[in-house]
């Protein structure tokens, strides 16, 4: 071929070939700086979100806000990418993910429409099964006992086995929260014996720890109360009060301050459950716990006693006392500073066996120094509680010395165990499920076995024939939602206290001066 022609074809398929690289090179070079730009954006489960407002509180540049009662997005543009709302959120109701991705998984027990786990007759209710809100709790603890009595569960089934030690029962409920009082009701009308074994000192904890006057709102609204327990909005307070009332009635088998440490199925199918108290035989255990796991214990002598506590419920019901608080992070010292306030005339004493207060948060550290400073907390650190006696506590000092302390209460804040590993080691496995998975509303399940069901969630109605004689007709007719309805909740703000989410929010989140908001990663 004559060069004079292919001279200027090499030429030109060489400039073809260096386009074309150049065009790879830059679409490879695009890529990364696309991925950059995309933005996070937010993923809510209603169903999920119990309006406990914990995300919009922490949100700094007020991104959020409660509409109904359920975390919206308003602003999304002034969204800095922080992510210290899904942090924050107890439920995972709300994910933060990719823009153009999919939300990601949410791990949920593996369970049955009935709330059942693969271990038969061993059923999960309530918010640690995935399904938060007090009026699914009680629906749940309905469901769950007549769906045992369809799977082959009879009343007295188990002879007793001739041990005083053995508590032979129909069921075990574990937890006394609105899902276990209602399942416990349920036994009782249905003449099935049970226990309900609760770990605090008092029924219903989780509720009757909310701030005074807050209201707890009867949600879902779409879904009727079906369960024996009424359910309607009302301040926390008054419920508790009402919830007292009909279970003085009601006369149920609670017993207060009795953990569950053992729980296993045997070879006939029938439970076996060991306590710190007691040992018990059922056909079925109902888990009726919430999610804040089990409160660790120091496991010494007189820790079992009424004035030692798991948890501060409120600080002004102690006044001019010497009060002991055991523990070194944020959960101890807060406590001790709230009783130590100077109106109270409290004496407050810390004993924790660290040298100094390395976990805790720097406002907390600060406060805390200050009140040592005006003699207001005595700090022993390096020390051990040796034992509680009935008005003091016998402490192990640094140097090795014992020492006798007078206290009027003590407080015992060292972290719990959740209650994952807990149930894992029960035979509950955990599934992933997309994020947007719900299950069935729970009054469904209650209807599907029984059939159409008055609804318990208005206090003003007579009593049902199904509780005839269950409750004093005029004591539920007395149970008037003063100030409720939609009053209520228009006034409503967060049902768990903020500093309950915020304790715990970790230190390295903190919001960077210049973080950019969404409008201008877009714009770049």
């Amino acid at each position: 071929m004559d060069p004079v022609i292919i001279g200027p074809l090499i030429a030109l398929g060489f400039i073809g070939i260096l386009v074309l690289v150049r065009v790879i090179l830059a679409a490879s070079k695009k890529e990364p700086t696309e991925s950059k730009t995309k933005v996070l954006v937010h993923a809510i489960n209603d169903e999920r979100c119990t309006g406990c407002e914990a995300c919009v509180l922490v949100c700094p540049t007020a991104v959020l806000e409660l509409k109904s009662n359920k975390s919206k997005v308003i602003r999304f543009d002034d969204c800095i990418q922080c992510e210290q709302c899904a942090v924050v959120c107890p439920t995972t109701a709300l994910v933060m993910f990719r823009e153009g991705s999919e939300p990601p998984p949410v791990l949920v027990p593996d369970l049955d429409d009935y709330y059942q786990s693969k271990v038969p007759g061993l059923y999960l209710l309530g918010e640690a099964a995935g399904k938060p809100l007090v009026k699914n709790a009680v629906n749940l603890g309905r469901a769950a006992v007549e769906h045992s009595l369809r799977s082959g569960m009879r009343p007295g089934a188990l002879a007793p086995q001739g041990r005083p030690d053995l508590t032979c029962v129909d069921v075990v409920i574990v937890g006394s929260g609105p899902a276990g009082l209602s399942a416990a009701m349920s036994c009782q009308q249905r003449k099935l014996s049970y226990v309900v074994l609760e770990k605090d000192a008092f029924v219903a904890s989780t509720i009757a720890r909310y701030p005074k006057g807050k209201y707890v709102m009867a949600e879902p609204y779409d879904v009727r109360c079906v369960g024996l327990l009424p359910v309607y909005d009302s301040p926390k307070d008054k419920l508790i009060l009402d919830w007292n009332r009909i279970l003085t009635q009601v006369g149920l088998d609670i017993r207060l301050r009795e953990v569950v440490e053992k729980i296993e199925r045997q070879p006939n199918g029938t439970f076996a459950v060991g306590t710190d108290k007691g040992k018990y035989l059922a056909q079925k255990v109902m888990l009726c716990i919430g999610t804040r796991g089990k409160p660790r214990r120091l496991n010494v002598p007189g820790e079992d006693q009424a004035m030692v506590q798991p948890l501060l419920d409120d600080p002004d019901l102690y006044s001019g006392k010497t009060l002991l608080v055991v523990g070194g992070g944020d959960s101890a010292v807060e406590a001790a500073l709230s009783l130590a306030t100077p109106a109270l005339r409290n004496k407050v004493i810390i004993s924790y066996r660290g040298k100094a207060f390395n976990r805790v948060k720097a406002k907390n550290r600060q406060a805390i120094d200050q009140a040592i400073h005006e003699k207001r907390i005595l700090v022993l650190f390096g020390s051990n509680v040796k034992n509680f006696g009935s008005s003091n506590v016998t402490m192990k000092l640094v140097e090795g010395r014992e020492r006798v302390i007078p206290i009027q209460g003590a407080f015992v804040l060292i972290g719990g165990d959740p209650p994952i590993k807990w149930l894992e080691d029960m035979g509950i496995g955990y599934v992933q499920k997309p994020h947007g998975f719900v299950r069935p509303p729970t009054d469904m399940l209650v209807e599907r076995l029984i059939g159409r069901q008055p609804a318990n969630d208005k206090p003003n109605l007579p009593v049902s024939d199904e509780l005839s004689g269950f409750f004093d007709h005029a004591a539920f007719a007395s149970l008037a939602d003063e100030g409720g309805g939609k009053k209520a909740r228009k006034e409503a703000t967060i049902m768990v206290p903020k500093d309950e989410f915020l304790l715990h929010l970790p230190e390295k989140l903190r919001v960077d001066p210049e973080a950019q908001k969404v409008s201008q990663l877009r714009h770049h």
